[in-house]
């Protein structure tokens, strides 16, 4: 079964495997965005804290010095594509994975 799953990700080509995980950089509708590298995250105010990371969910507390301070943020994938981000528990808002900008 391993051989198959390994067989698999091989097809489907280099990063098919990590693509079903909440790291990365994820943006807002309205042009926010942040980085999550295992248990770290850059919040959108520039500020990189710790936060609790699981393969599909993420949860941190805003840091000091940007806006939403103190509050809690958390992050649940939907799609490789897509995730929930609500703060203190509000509605959640759609975010997408981050595009790089060509000319």
């Amino acid at each position: 079964m391993v051989k198959r799953v390994l067989g698999l990700c091989a097809l489907l080509g280099p990063g098919a495997a990590l693509a079903d995980e909440i790291s990365g950089e994820w943006c807002s509708p309205d042009g926010q965005s942040l980085t999550i590298r295992d248990n770290r995250v850059v919040a959108p105010s520039g500020i990189e804290t710790d936060g609790r990371y699981s393969r599909h969910r993420y949860e941190f507390i805003m840091p000091e010095g940007g806006p939403n301070a103190g509050a809690a943020i958390v992050l649940e994938q939907l799609s490789e594509e897509e995730v929930r981000y609500s703060i203190d528990g509000s509605a959640p808002v759609s975010w997408t994975r981050c595009r790089a900008v060509t000319s």
